[in-house]
């Protein structure tokens, strides 16, 4: 891809834009960044270090005339299309960050890559796989929507055995070329569906990881995936089936407490889960997946049973804050849909107080009534959505509204009983109040740490999952 001289326009200069503006200088681009928030947003020090090295600035908004006139623009996730619309009409080919560095990459780096989507998980899959290959011995790239831009390792000139990337619907949105070796769906469940049209639209771009690649390479999928027959002319690779619990017709499967993998020799390999530290039986899953993946990339069997015992997951996902006075505190704030939310409940038992509520992103809150009716005490509804949650499923179980978090976290003090377990699980984006789901999740350990002992003993750990 030869772009001296090319005009490219990048829009938005978040991680990915500022990481695709460098790249784009190295090749010799004249590059402009298109930006929506006012210059004074943007970090100094680095603004001045672009636009020394010949980088225009647009900000405060994103001028059709800039975009129209543009060689080639690369688009960050999240962009609005109607944003690049006019661009597109007019010709202009539009790619993601994922895209650009993606045509830099070799055919031997290509063909080293895994790469995992899905509505819920991917950042731990992503990082148990990549764990799995560093344990086997492989010097490995992560990164993607996860970390660190595929960008800055076509940059770095440095060359590694094994690239492993999460990948947005965002992000595949707006490839052309770009394909994993190995390719993980983990799940589709309604999310982004202000964004997109429908299910099925939202469906369309997760299976668009599979549509570049060719018969050597393998999809993985989950067993019985709804939008499989829709999709299934996307997929050109090898197709293996995970399950959580059909053990037939499978290549991975979860049996109570072990996962077993099946090779098409008959061969099995069998991987206790004793000692794995990760709750809810969707985690479970999520490690087959990463099991199957990591060894189909040359991992070893031993590194599968290392991690297994050695991984300890992410901050704000199911994450023991403390308990006080008999009752425990779970900030699971990276739930920001509600089949996360819904997951979190499976790997609970109650009685639970859940904190749901932010920004509503379309998406129905009634498939969470069952759990709600067998698990949940009492619902603490808050930001912006808690009408609309309190219209679906306020009749259910005692029901509270609040603003925000500290007030929801108050209510929580005063209904809460020896035994019971306060989870902050939303359900929804956290922007009408906080920066994203990291801040609201500092947020409340922040407030539990600091109040809960004000209203309650502290007292020891207790069993709260299954």
């Amino acid at each position: 891809m030869d772009l001296r001289g090319k005009r490219v326009v990048v829009i938005g200069f978040g991680k990915s834009g500022q990481a695709a503006t460098r790249l784009l200088l190295v090749k010799g681009a004249e590059v402009i960044v298109s930006e929506e928030r006012p210059r004074e947003k943007l970090p100094p020090s680095y603004l001045s270090s672009m636009e020394v090295q010949g980088v225009i600035f647009e900000t405060g908004g994103h001028n059709p005339e800039t975009l129209k006139k543009a060689d080639l623009i690369v688009v960050s996730p999240g962009v609005p299309p109607e944003v690049f619309k006019p661009a597109i009409e007019k010709g202009v080919p539009v790619i993601s960050e994922l895209e650009l560095a993606f045509r830099f990459l070799s055919p031997e780096e290509r063909a080293n890559i895994v790469a995992i989507t899905g509505t819920n998980g991917k950042t731990t899959t992503t990082a148990m796989i990549s764990d799995l290959l560093k344990l086997s011995g492989f010097k490995v790239f992560t990164g993607g929507n996860y970390g660190i831009p595929l960008s800055e390792y076509v940059l770095s000139n440095v060359k590694l055995d094994k690239i492993v990337l999460e990948v947005s619907s965002f992000q595949l949105e707006k490839i052309e070329t770009f394909y994993p070796h190995i390719g993980l769906l983990l799940n589709i469940t309604p999310d982004h569906l202000d964004r997109y049209q429908s299910l099925e639209e939202y469906a369309y771009y997760k299976y668009r990881l599979f549509e570049n690649q060719c018969a050597e390479d393998f999809s993985l999928l989950p067993y019985g995936e709804p939008f499989f027959k829709r999709f299934k002319n996307m997929i050109k690779g090898k197709i293996f089936w995970v399950s959580e619990g059909e053990k037939e017709n499978v290549s991975a499967f979860v049996e109570e407490n072990k996962v077993v993998l099946r090779w098409s020799s008959g061969e099995k390999e069998i991987y206790s889960l004793n000692g794995f530290r990760l709750f809810g039986e969707h985690n479970k899953f999520n490690l087959a997946m990463a099991l199957l993946a990591g060894r189909l990339a040359g991992g070893t069997p031993q590194a599968g049973e290392k991690l297994i015992k050695e991984f300890t997951g992410f901050p704000h996902r199911l994450e023991y804050v403390g308990t006080f006075g008999g009752i425990t505190f779970i900030n699971d704030s990276k739930a920001t849909n509600v089949d996360a939310t819904l997951q979190a409940l499976k790997g609970l038992f109650g009685p639970i107080i859940l904190i749901l509520g932010g920004r509503h992103k379309g998406a129905s809150y009634k498939p969470l009534a069952p759990l709600i009716k067998e698990k949940v005490k009492v619902l603490i509804l808050m930001g912006e959505a808690r009408f609309v949650i309190q219209e679906e499923l306020g009749n259910l179980v005692e029901t509270y509204l609040s603003e925000g978090l500290p007030e929801a976290l108050a209510i929580s003090f005063q209904v809460a009983k020896p035994g019971d377990i306060v989870l902050l699980s939303p359900a929804c984006s956290s922007f009408d109040q906080f920066r994203d789901y990291q801040e609201r999740g500092e947020v409340f350990k922040d407030l539990v740490k600091k109040y809960a002992p004000m209203y309650f003993k502290e007292d020891s750990f207790q069993e709260v999952y299954h």
